[in-house]
This record gives C-alpha cells, structure tokens and sequence, in this order.
C-alpha cells in the first residue's frame, strides 16, 4: 500500500515537473500535425508494449497493469499501480528547412485491483486520448504608406496550440474461465484544446496582438475487450493468446469561444463563425492480436489497431473534414525475460523487448497520407529484492519517421524516451498461521 501511495505523489511531481517545462519555450511543441482535429491519436498501450511496437491487447503480464484490453483486468492476481512520463524530440524539415521541437509530458496512469483475486478485478486510470502541442511562426514584411512616409513593418505571428482529448474510466474485467476473460470500461472524454494567434512587431511604437480560440467539452465512452488462452497448443509450456478490443463513437457537446487579448485587458465572445455550440465525434477504435509463448522466458506478438477517422466529425472545424481518413496500424514484437530462470548473471536481471510497427495515419493531405514507421527498445528494470516484489521501472527508446516532403508537406524524425513505473504488491490477502 504504501508503495502505491508512493506512485500517486510521484505522479503529483512529474505533473508539477510537466507544466513547468510548459513554461520553456525549448520543450512545448510536438508534432506539427497535431494542429489538425483535436490533435494526434495517443494509443492505449503501456510503456512496455510500446516498445515493442504494440498494444498489448493480446498478452497479459500478471505485474505491470495494462489498459488497452479490460479482459486482462479479469487475471488481476497484485494489486498494481502504473505511471510514466516521456520526453520526444520531433525534427522537421520542409524544403531547405528544418526545425527541432522537444515535448516533455505525462503518458497514462492506472490503478488496477484484485477484488477476487485471479478472478474478477477493476481498473480505475486517467489517459490521453489525442494530444496537440504544436507552435509555427512566420516572419513577414509589410510596407505602410507611401513616398517619404512610408515606413517598412517587420513583424511575426505565432501560432502555438495545447491540450487534446483525456479519459477519465472505471471499468472492470471477469475471467470466466481458466482460459476466457471479458471485460467492460465506462469513461469520461474530456476535451480541452487552446489554439493562440500572437502577432509580435520589430517596431516597438506598434502593440502585440492576440487571440486565442478555446475549445472545451466531454462525452462518454464504453470499451469492450475479450480475450482467449489456449495452453499446450505444440508443447507443454507454450501457449497461444488471442485478443481483441472495441472502444465505441464518442459524442462530446462541446463549445468554442474566441478570447482577445488587447494589453490591459482581454474580451471573450461566442459569437461568431465556428464559435458557440457544437458537437465533436470521436471515431471507433478496434485493436486485435495474436501472442504465443514458446515457454515461459520468450514471446513473439504481432497486433493491429484500426480507426475509423473518416467518421470524425468537428463542428468548429469543419474545413478540414475531407483530411481524415481511416487508419490502420501494425506491430510485431518480442520479449526475453531471462531473469525467470533465476540466474545471477548481470544481464539476466533484466526484462528485454524490441520490436516496430507501421502507421498508416489518420490523415491524408494533397494526396499524400502521413504515415509514420517506428523502431523501438525496452529493458524492465526489476526492483532489488525481487523475490519479495514484483515492481519493476520500464526504459523505452523510440525512432520513427512520419510524413513526407513531397507536395511541401513536412517529414518528421522521432526520437523518444519513455519511463514507467510499476509497482506490484500483493493486497486484501493475509497469510494463515501454520
């Protein structure tokens, strides 16, 4: 218990730790795509999938807590607390130009508990859904008057955006059989997204200017997930797990309101084109996959997610409706946990992933999709003394391309570095006297 405790302050400070860095201008810009829609889909799987390249949704780790399949909460055996952070570099280039941006943020966090242990358990958890985070800046000349009064106007505009879609869920999983588990989650989708216009002059007798359209609403969601272990399936130690999950539309009443900021004070309507009331409808999502344990140290998964992003629809935004389209991503991954034989070696202290997967994207601009191809890494750290604890730090390390720069749309390189920690305890359990 007090470990789990342990990790609720630890995410108060990586929090804390994450608006600050809010505050640098050399750590608040992500992708630059993320400025379309309510920004870039963020995936339900934890850090040691993501290294891997997947979901999760076909495997369960009986010691780190997993989101994206609420089956697996069914298996639930510990009681588990999950937090991570991450920090990713995105360097695009466009022509003969390049920039570099670095976002430091908040991945997931999750509570899941045993209430009958290895049999029924819940999962309570706070995550993403999209995030944008996103600043362009253009510099323009521009001449006023005329003859010997004309006078030269260097001045800029920036446009920097934050924020995007979170879930708020309760949900709960039930292993029926030894070898069948389902599970439902009931969420919150809270929607939050600040778009900023700041134009800035070289001439200082002229006054900055701003506004800032503010989007903000919620709606509900239901995920459904199942999943099937068949033991024994070519020898006595291996076994073979299917997968799958569905998160259904969700519909968030939302407004948008434009705030002007005119120095001394600032004015907030409704009114207005794109502003007021309107509605924003999140797309389905399925994740499927296979996993198969040759034994107890190995296993090989490949798993796929589908979204149907050409359902989006935003009322505030409806220009770019004819710029989503479905998207398709695919993993293939591998894990070695050595550690399970209980050698003293150095390098067999350790959980060992690796994996990669390719992203159709959800958009599709002058023709071209953004797709985006990922190779990634990941080392468990387990916690000393681990023949009393299952806790664990997970290390995740990430390269990626997105995009083109082909028609002038922009190519993206991803570099990511990814941490979680998850602690592991047993809970409601008392040991009898002997």
């Amino acid at each position: 218990m007090k470990k789990l405790l342990f990790v609720a302050l630890l995410l108060c400070f990586c929090s804390t730790a994450a608006l600050a860095q809010s505050e640098d201008q050399q750590a608040t810009s992500g992708s630059v795509y993320s400025k379309l829609g309510i920004g870039f889909p963020s995936g339900t799987a934890n850090i040691s999938s993501r290294s891997m390249g997947l979901t999760g949704v076909s495997y369960d780790e009986t010691s780190v807590a997993s989101l994206t399949n609420p089956a697996h909460w069914g298996n639930t055996v510990y009681g588990l607390g999950y937090g991570g952070v991450g920090i990713t570099s995105y360097t695009a280039s466009e022509g003969n130009s390049e920039a570099t941006n670095v976002n430091f943020g908040m991945s997931q966090f999750q509570l899941q508990l045993p209430l009958v242990r290895g049999r029924f358990g819940m999962s309570a958890s706070f995550s993403p859904v999209t995030q944008s985070n996103f600043r362009n800046y253009q510099e323009n000349v521009k001449y006023v008057g005329e003859g010997a009064a004309q006078d030269t106007l260097l001045y800029g505009i920036e446009n920097r955006g934050n924020g995007g879609a979170n879930r708020a869920e309760l949900g709960f999983g039930w292993r029926i059989t030894p070898n069948i588990s389902v599970g439902y989650a009931a969420s919150v989708v809270f929607v939050s997204l600040d778009d900023a216009y700041t134009g800035v002059f070289a001439n200082t007798d002229y006054q900055a200017v701003g506004y800032t359209l503010e989007t903000s609403g919620s709606g509900f969601g239901n995920r459904f997930g199942a999943h099937i272990r068949v033991p024994g399936l070519l020898g006595s130690e291996d076994q073979l797990g299917i997968g799958a999950s569905v998160n259904l539309p969700v519909s968030v009443d939302a407004e948008r309101k434009q705030t002007a900021d005119m120095g001394v004070r600032s004015l907030s309507t409704k009114d207005g084109e794109n502003l007021g009331s309107g509605t924003i409808t999140l797309p389905m999502t399925i994740n499927a996959g296979l996993s198969y344990h040759p034994n107890r140290l190995t296993m090989f998964a490949t798993e796929g997610t589908y979204e149907r992003w050409s359902n989006f629809d935003n009322d505030f935004k409806p220009s770019e409706s004819d710029l989503f389209v479905d998207r398709y991503k695919f993993g293939l991954g591998f894990q070695y946990f050595p550690y399970i034989t209980g050698s003293n070696k150095f390098l067999s202290q350790f959980k060992y992933r690796i994996g990669g997967s390719y992203d159709t994207g959800h958009l599709q601009i002058q023709g071209e999709k953004i797709n985006t191809l990922k190779l990634s890494v990941g080392l468990g750290i387990l916690s000393p003394g681990s023949n009393t604890s299952n806790s664990s730090i997970d290390l995740s390390f990430e390269y990626g391309i997105r995009g083109t720069k082909s028609t002038d749309l922009v190519k993206e390189q991803i570099w990511g570095v990814r941490l979680s920690l998850n602690l592991s305890e047993l809970m409601f359990y008392r040991p009898k006297l002997q």
